[in-house]
């Protein structure tokens, strides 16, 4: 068991090295855009963007570098940051014979280098981190037990709004009533998320009456909170952690593929899937489509995570 005095430096030194990246309340968008104008002006190459944009990012890092921090100084009575660096390599063993997933691994090692400020070769003495496979994600795949307790009018409401625009949870707490936007026939949703991206994502037709209606019933919702001066639809009790939103978020993506496709928005250019979906393919148009209302700009990210 580790003294408050141990825990209370590790953190503090922790949080003293992450400072070095810390980059919230600036937007990592603007900054990738203005880094590409960059290089195009230059004819140099791109200079790719790092750093804790996100409070969320922040905040993981610093749990997972504490996480493996606290594991070490325990077994090999390191007092300081500097202390447990030899026995990385050792966690990380540690973390491979618990059989921890690719994703958890990966965090822990990005933590760890930002918070050392070195590459995992350097730190962790290994080649290459482990492969994520899409078979192997679990988390939001489906409903769970736990949605089941989440069903007042408001988080009925968070749900039809996720299934209906495909937003993230910061998306749909930021929403204020000036974001529902009507043009061309349609209707799209103005949407602030992770990283300062701002995106209009296309509401799907089945969902705009209702859509409609949950705007105008929240649109002066008093227990909400303010942002910007503008009141919030929601308040954050609203979406409670465990709400499967990428679950919802998959829904969208994949009701909008049928939508597009519908539309006449096909290519003809496939994109064929490999690993375990070997012999499958998608349109690349309807893709870049359906990635575009996700705020995504990749079509391995549509299908491997959403589709």
């Amino acid at each position: 068991m580790l003294s408050k005095t141990v825990t209370k430096r590790l953190a503090h030194e922790v949080k003293a090295a992450l400072a070095k990246h810390d980059m919230r309340g600036q937007s990592k968008h603007a900054a990738k855009q203005a880094a590409r104008a960059e290089a195009q002006r230059t004819h140099t190459s791109y200079t790719q963007i790092t750093g804790l944009y996100a409070t969320s990012s922040y905040a993981t890092y610093q749990k997972q570098a504490l996480t493996a921090l606290h594991w070490i100084a325990e077994r090999y009575g390191c007092k300081r940051l500097d202390e447990c660096r030899p026995y990385l390599s050792a966690y990380y063993a540690e973390m491979q014979a618990r059989g921890l997933s690719a994703w958890t691994i990966r965090t822990r090692v990005y933590a760890l280098c930002s918070v050392y400020d070195a590459d995992y070769a350097a730190l962790f003495g290994i080649e290459r981190l482990p492969a994520r496979h899409r078979a192997d994600i679990k988390r939001g795949r489906q409903m769970s037990a736990a949605d089941a307790r989440h069903h007042t009018p408001e988080q009925e409401a968070v749900r039809t709004i996720a299934r209906a625009c495909g937003a993230r949870r910061g998306g749909i707490i930021g929403l204020t009533a000036e974001d529902l936007i009507a043009r061309d026939g349609r209707l799209y949703i103005h949407l602030k998320e992770k990283g300062g991206k701002e995106r209009e994502a296309i509401v799907l037709p089945a969902y705009e009456a209702a859509v409609q209606e949950i705007f105008t019933t929240y649109a002066r919702n008093p227990k909400a909170a303010e942002t910007g001066g503008k009141q919030r639809l929601f308040c954050r009790s609203a979406l409670p952690k465990d709400m499967p939103l990428h679950y919802l978020r998959a829904q969208y993506a994949q009701d909008l593929y049928r939508y597009y496709g519908a539309q006449g928005a096909a290519s003809g250019r496939l994109y064929h899937c490999r690993a375990d979906r070997k012999g499958k393919f998608y349109d690349k148009g309807v893709l870049m489509a359906v990635s575009h209302n996700l705020g995504h700009s990749r079509c391995d990210v549509v299908v491997s995570h959403y589709l």
